[in-house]
């Protein structure tokens, strides 16, 4: 339970500084923490080496926002739908200010209960507050972009994005000759036994969509701890890998003794999360597993794609029935976007612009395991499908993706491997020297989750809340 907030004001009066503040939007009795939670992200801002995991709205302090929050921010129009959005948005500034204050070296431990008990009080305090559910409809939070838009001014982007238009699917045309091709010294991976021991039914999937969806009066099937694991159990992910050197072994995420961020591949890990998008009117959950590489291997004497550090994000997006019904995936840079459709209800849109690459897979039985193949050096996708014959595999360990925002170094501190916008600066790669006039932050580079841009032409963002509005349709409704 929650101490009234006055018995914390001789705490606040030590948080607080001179800088300038937003006009409160809460009640009066609030306004101590609305003012402390401000400065101490004030604060964070001015000294910070790192990027916050979610977006910072300085008129709420307490809330955080990803782009599926946001596109919600202008349908609130229930008692029930504000519930359950503001416990959402909440739920993510705890994340962020539990992610600040284990990167802050100077905040005692009795400060850090004042920000915490605060962050749940204005919590509280919005939910049946008039101002700010105005304030909200009024100014509903908005993302910045991924995308720096003075580097396609100066890089005269119109003229560019004419002549990348054709190298760009020169490239997607290589790499699609090369789906299928026999890997030299494959290594299988996956989730250690005990996890596939216990697969869920169908019936069990579609009773967990269903009871999320029901309850949901923005039909938004947000899931609890157990049903978070249960679905990622099951569906993870078998994972084949050429293994040509040492840079095509799975590891884990860590700093080395110098501080500096490289992958252990004594700990083969993948790392999971789930996320949300909408299409075709309806909210979908995405299971997210994303697996790290020491490195790109150089093909040439100049290869400007090698370089420190490689990863993947294997995402299976999830019909209204717990169904896989689209697969995509990214590299960690944005890069090498690829879709595809796993129903036969499924058709890809025509459209200008960069498109990803495109493809369909036959509908999977309930059965079956997703299988992806990834070739040696570049760890490019060579092969999706799924199947029911499993070997032999090297066991992965899982941690949430969001431990990635923290790691511990040598010295027993945390540090994000993040710098201040996002990406790991050691994974800076050659091509940035060339593709900067398509207005994307060093190309080729690791960056965290709600950072990829993943089009050099036209935007598009990975995480977008209705990014396969742009790319897909159904042709029937067959639920």
């Amino acid at each position: 339970m929650l101490r009234p907030l006055s018995a914390f004001l001789f705490l606040l009066l030590g948080l607080t500084g001179c800088a300038s503040s937003p006009s409160p939007l809460l009640s009066e009795g609030a306004t101590d923490c609305e003012q402390t939670l401000y400065r101490f992200y004030q604060n964070v801002d001015s000294t910070r080496d790192y990027l916050l995991p979610y977006h910072l709205d300085p008129r709420f302090p307490h809330l955080a926002f990803d782009r599926i929050s946001a596109s919600f921010a202008n349908q609130l129009d229930s008692h029930a739908s504000r519930t359950e959005w503001l416990g959402y948005v909440s739920g993510l500034g705890q994340q962020q200010l539990t992610t600040a204050l284990v990167l802050s070296t100077n905040i005692e431990p009795e400060q850090q209960a004042v920000l915490t008990q605060c962050q749940q009080a204005l919590t509280t305090v919005s939910a049946d507050n008039d101002d700010f559910w105005q304030a909200i409809s009024d100014a509903a939070p908005m993302l910045p972009t991924a995308y720096q838009h003075w580097k396609r001014v100066l890089g005269a982007y119109p003229i560019a994005s004419k002549v990348a238009q054709s190298r760009i699917e020169q490239e997607q045309d290589h790499i699609r000759s090369e789906f299928g091709r026999s890997l030299a010294y494959p290594y299988h991976y996956s989730e250690a036994s005990k996890i596939l021991s216990q697969p869920l039914s169908q019936e069990q999937i579609e009773h967990i969509m269903r009871s999320t969806r029901q309850s949901s009066s923005l039909g938004w099937p947000m899931f609890n701890e157990t049903q978070t694991r249960q679905l990622l159990n099951h569906y993870t992910p078998l994972v084949t890998v050429e293994t040509l050197t040492q840079d095509d072994l799975i590891g884990a995420l860590q700093f080395d003794d110098n501080n500096a961020p490289f992958v252990n591949t004594q700990i083969p890990l993948i790392y999971r999360s789930v996320s949300y998008t909408r299409f075709n009117g309806e909210v979908l959950p995405q299971l997210n597993y994303v697996l790290w590489f020491p490195a790109r291997t150089a093909q040439s004497t100049f290869d400007p794609y090698a370089g420190a550090l490689d990863a993947i994000n294997l995402r299976l997006t999830l019909d209204t029935d717990g169904t896989p019904l689209i697969f995509d995936s990214i590299h960690q840079c944005g890069c090498f976007h690829m879709v595809y459709a796993l129903k036969p209800t499924l058709q890809f849109t025509q459209s200008d612009g960069e498109r990803p690459i495109e493809s369909h897979l036959t509908q999977p039985s309930p059965s079956s395991r997703l299988h992806v193949s990834l070739s040696g050096g570049e760890h490019m996708v060579n092969q999706v499908r799924f199947t029911d014959n499993i070997p032999d595999t090297i066991a992965l360990n899982a941690n949430p993706l969001a431990a990635l925002m923290t790691l511990k170094t040598n010295t027993g501190s945390m540090k994000s491997p993040f710098n201040r916008h996002g990406v790991i600066t050691e994974s800076a790669r050659g091509e940035r020297w060339f593709l900067w006039p398509f207005g994307v932050r060093s190309p080729g580079a690791m960056r965290q989750q709600g950072q990829h841009a993943i089009a050099f032409i036209g935007e598009r963002h990975f995480d977008e809340a209705f990014m396969f509005d742009g790319l897909l349709e159904r042709l029937e409704d067959e639920r």
